[in-house]
């Protein structure tokens, strides 16, 4: 059959199913470009950016990083979540842009991206020196996303969001946040953070359910288990 002859719309659709799919998505875009003109023009299509498994091109950030920014950017543009998580991290953690990286996680996050939000709640919990910046931190950590303002029975998602979070953060910097706990004022609980031998695990490291005396005692005692994994 004639590839030319196919409508647009399904070489666009078998394109980006490539992008997303394939162990290696930029070269094979890459040969796709090259083969044919029907085909470069469907890799220039926004679905197929959007689609891009940039996650998979890891390998690109220490061997091309220019490039690889050139791809996180423009996959970025098309709507991609994975490409402004990323970029996001690149601002914050190796340029000191925090104002434009905390845009691109909050892109990501508008596209359904729960670490995006679960970093942006880590991000302002480290930054806030009152009450009010600890309760909008407070806020995207259970708004932000499905995983993470999941109910009791399925709070274990939240150690998922936190290794990918960490896993990022580390494969593009070699700078360690401090282990200060957010600025609060100390809880005056003694109980608090303890375990509840009858609940289920807080993560995969707990066998019980710890119990805290509020919202924000949980969510300091998150951070603390966030920055010990990066």
């Amino acid at each position: 059959m004639d590839i030319a002859g196919l409508p647009s719309d399904i070489l666009v659709e078998v394109t980006a199913r490539i992008a997303g799919e394939s162990t290696t998505p930029l070269n094979d875009i890459v040969s796709l470009r090259r083969s044919c003109k029907v085909f470069r023009d469907a890799t220039a299509s926004r679905e197929v950016g959007r689609c891009m498994a940039v996650q998979r091109e890891w390998r690109l950030h220490w061997w091309d990083k220019a490039r690889f920014l050139s791809v996180l950017r423009r996959c970025a543009a098309s709507g991609n979540p994975d490409a402004s998580y990323i970029l996001g991290l690149e601002e914050i953690c190796n340029r000191r842009r925090k104002a434009s990286g905390l845009r691109h996680l909050r892109r990501a996050m508008e596209h359904g991206h729960a670490v995006a939000a679960y970093t942006i709640g880590m991000i302002m919990l480290r930054d806030s020196y009152d009450v009010e910046g600890i309760e909008q931190a407070m806020g995207y950590l259970e708004g932000g996303g499905s995983a993470l303002s999941a109910p009791r029975t399925t709070r274990g998602k939240i150690a998922s969001v936190r290794r990918e979070a960490a896993s990022v953060m580390r494969r593009l910097t070699m700078s360690r946040w401090k282990t200060a706990e957010p600025t609060a004022a100390p809880c005056a609980d003694p109980r608090c953070g303890e375990m509840e031998e009858t609940s289920e695990g807080w993560d995969e490291a707990d066998d019980e359910q710890r119990r805290f005396c509020s919202r924000m005692c949980r969510w300091r005692h998150e951070y603390c288990r966030f920055v010990e994994r990066i």
